[in-house]
């Protein structure tokens, strides 16, 4: 059988149950209009008759209650077709609608509500039959009301049918059916999601992508740092009920989600942010599920939630950066929390070392100290490695450290652009002393997580490595900080600073505190170019502008003192920064204008293969003229853009000078003719 008929053959055995529910409620309700007389009359005016027999109804259900129906539960019969179907199924590789639908997490009640309120999209008959036992022709959707009529069979199945179909419900809250209309409380008129009618009808819709997904929890274990005997003592309490609140605070690459999940013990969890809390706390003590609510940083924000967690009466898991500890949450409710330390070095050694025991030490090391990845980051590259062994040849088979790039790689903040490096030393070209301190940074951040752990030097403060290139512009920082990224075997982030800054008050600093965020999750070397130009020297406050850039560059040096990755500053004039950067710096590296056999490096790679010369030029000629790195760089572009536009396919010296003098004339000065000699004259 294929995937529409197995659906076909599902849908009319649960359809022919739900329609036994339905016949029960047509029944009562034909059993109620028949006690009226004019019974027509009722659809354009409620006579005294009709309110004397609506009257007695309600009673009766004061008195004994509301009289159910037989529900719809599955005969014997039908239970086993249903299993038939589920075994042939299997056997083709397929599942059927209820199967895909149980895998999202839905129970046999969700399915039954869902059915009721898809079967008019799936035949016009139930909208009419929806509208008589609603006792209104124009109420021909499934509400609230219909469910208890036609599911219910009991005072218990009631309060389940109701919450099931109210708004803090599975069904509702993650959007599998929908309120449509006015909202008219039991008779809120109730709609499937977009797909789902396609889904019974056996269409290939992925059922993956309906309704609302919840954000899963990492599939790795608990961070290296954490106490787990804790964590585990934490849990029991709250599966016997000795706890119903519990806080874990630390920072966003702490783990806190892992700790989380290990304290639910596999219990189901209603995760949601600030703005969600009430509506998240309603929906678990509705499914009797624990909250999982992250805490805001905004004080007053915080103070609501804490308001929300203090009056509810559900298991709550609080998670944050910074603890909350309100008093009447504290009093409110049973109450305990811990705090998680940075999760460093040795916490991702064991992490790397768990997902890949094959590995030797030295690889295990070198991917920690480079990657600041949490457990269940490595775990995703663990599956990419698996996967890569499925499909790829030894030769197209990637490396750990390209597939961990891949996991850690985020995306690119509005303020900043992630590049990833490709050009490697041999193309710096620097006097022998800088060219070594530009590689002693690489070194060194390669080196410092292994170091600090081993000889606790963390316990200084300055968890990262910090670096200040300055000279010149075009003298090669920017080239500089791509070679150490290069060398390091990590993405870059050069930061935009036209972006970063921002004329309203604290828009900086947020932007600054997402840079930085963003580089420690993408494990990138973040890069400041020109930092003189916005984070100068704090000076006095002589108007308002003045005390907030003073603020400004404060939390950039509070942000230097906690990053725990590489992060370099270029500046054109070294002056021009405030003196407490500078003593924050582990590197300082000063970038020289090139001198005579720079330049000349500089000149030959310029003019390296694949480009093309049409004649012999005298580099040590061109070499003699003051121009840095970037300089040369421009005039070869200008010079290919002439030859191109000439429809010529190799630069001639003409080519050249024209450009060489044009890029003085960009830089403001005046070409130094007598150092040309018998060039001269090319230059125009």
């Amino acid at each position: 059988m294929s995937r529409a008929d197995l659906a076909a053959a599902e849908l009319r055995v649960r359809l022919a149950a739900l329609v036994r529910g339905l016949r029960a409620a047509v029944e009562r309700r034909a059993e109620r209009t028949a006690a009226i007389q004019r019974p027509q009359v009722r659809q354009v005016a409620i006579t005294e008759q009709h309110a004397r027999a609506v009257l007695r109804e309600a009673e009766l259900f004061a008195r004994n209650g509301r009289a159910y129906g037989p529900g719809t539960a599955l005969t014997q019969e039908e239970r086993d077709l249903l299993g038939a179907l589920e075994r042939q199924a299997a056997e083709s590789g397929l599942a059927l609608p209820s199967a895909t639908l149980r895998g999202r997490g839905l129970t046999d009640l969700d399915l039954e509500i869902l059915l009721l309120a898809a079967a008019p999209a799936l035949d016009p008959s139930f909208a009419t039959l929806y509208a008589y036992v609603h006792d209104a022709q124009s109420a021909g959707a499934a509400t609230q009301f219909l469910a208890v009529e036609v599911l219910a069979t009991g005072c218990d199945h009631e309060r389940r049918v109701v919450e099931s179909c109210g708004p803090f419900g599975t069904l509702r809250s993650e959007g599998w059916i929908c309120a449509s209309g006015p909202d008219r409380g039991a008779l809120t008129a109730l709609r499937p999601a977009d797909g789902l009618t396609e889904l019974l009808w056996g269409s290939s819709v992925d059922g993956g992508l309906l309704a609302h997904r919840s954000a899963a929890l990492p599939h790795g274990g608990l961070p290296g740092g954490a106490d787990a005997e804790l964590v585990a003592s934490l849990a029991a309490a709250l599966a016997a009920g000795h706890l119903d609140v519990v806080g874990v605070w630390g920072s966003d690459r702490g783990g806190r989600h892992a700790i989380a999940k290990a304290l639910l013990g596999g219990r189901a969890g209603v995760h949601a942010d600030a703005a969600d809390a009430t509506a998240a706390l309603q929906r678990a003590a509705v499914s009797g599920c624990a909250c999982v609510i992250e805490a805001p940083g905004d004080p007053d924000a915080a103070a609501e939630v804490a308001a929300a967690v203090a009056a509810a009466s559900v298991t709550v898991i609080l998670h944050g950066r910074e603890p909350l500890r309100a008093a009447d949450l504290i009093v409110g409710r049973r109450f305990a929390d811990l705090e998680l330390p940075a999760y460093g070095f040795a916490d991702r050694r064991e992490s790397w070392s768990g997902a890949f025991p094959e590995l030797d030490p030295r690889a295990v090391d070198d991917l920690a100290a480079r990657f600041r990845l949490l457990p269940d980051e490595v775990a995703a590259v663990a599956s990419l490695d698996r996967a890569a062994d499925d499909w790829a040849s030894n030769g197209d088979r990637p490396r750990l450290d390209v597939l961990a790039a891949r996991v850690s790689r985020r995306r690119s903040p509005k303020v900043a652009a992630i590049r990833t490096p490709a050009r490697g030393p041999e193309l710096l070209v620097l006097p022998a002393a800088e060219h070594a301190q530009v590689m002693d940074v690489a070194a060194a951040a390669r080196a410092w997580p292994r170091v600090a752990e081993a000889w606790r030097l963390d316990r200084f403060g300055n968890p990262g490595v910090t670096a200040l290139f300055a000279g010149d512009p075009g003298t090669g920082k920017t080239l500089a900080a791509e070679v150490i990224a290069t060398e390091v075997g990590i993405d870059l982030m050069v930061v935009d600073l036209s972006q970063l800054v921002s004329k309203w008050i604290g828009e900086t600093e947020k932007h600054l505190d997402a840079v930085f965020t963003e580089a420690e999750a993408s494990s990138c070397v973040l890069f400041f170019d020109e930092a003189d130009s916005t984070f100068g020297h704090r000076g006095e406050v002589a108007r308002g502008a003045d005390r907030y850039a003073n603020l400004e560059v404060a939390y950039l040096l509070q942000r230097l003192e906690r990053y725990e990755g590489l992060v370099i500053l270029a500046s054109n004039l070294r002056a021009n920064l405030d003196p407490a950067f500078t003593r924050r710096f582990h590197h300082v590296v000063h970038f020289p204008r090139p001198r005579g056999e720079e330049r000349l490096r500089l000149w030959q790679l310029a003019l390296a293969a694949p480009v093309r010369l049409a004649e012999p030029v005298e580099l040590e000629r061109l070499a003699a003229l003051d121009l840095t790195g970037a300089g040369i760089a421009a005039i070869v572009r200008s010079a290919a853009l002439m030859a191109h536009a000439e429809g010529r396919d190799a630069l001639t010296l003409r080519d050249i000078l024209v450009a060489t003098n044009k890029q003085f004339q960009r830089e403001a000065r005046l070409l130094p003719r007598e150092l040309l000699g018998a060039y001269a004259s090319l230059a125009g």
